[in-house]
């Protein structure tokens, strides 16, 4: 299973949640990103968190 993980510095109880997504590590291929301090203007990596989400089985907003 893929999953993404989106860092967005919205959540009060991300750390919580990220360990247990990192538990799951071995047994599924999670792929990171930090949104937080991502310009909005930033079109190519924008893109690129796009077609990470679009291709996951499921998705952490953190």
């Amino acid at each position: 299973m893929k999953i993404v993980e989106l860092k967005t510095g919205l959540f009060p109880d991300a750390e919580r949640v990220a360990e247990a997504v990192a538990q799951n590590e071995t047994a599924h291929d999670i792929e990171r990103h930090d949104v937080s301090g991502l310009a909005p203007d930033d079109a190519q990596t924008w893109a690129k968190v796009a077609e990470a989400v679009l291709s996951a089985d499921m998705v952490v907003t953190l």
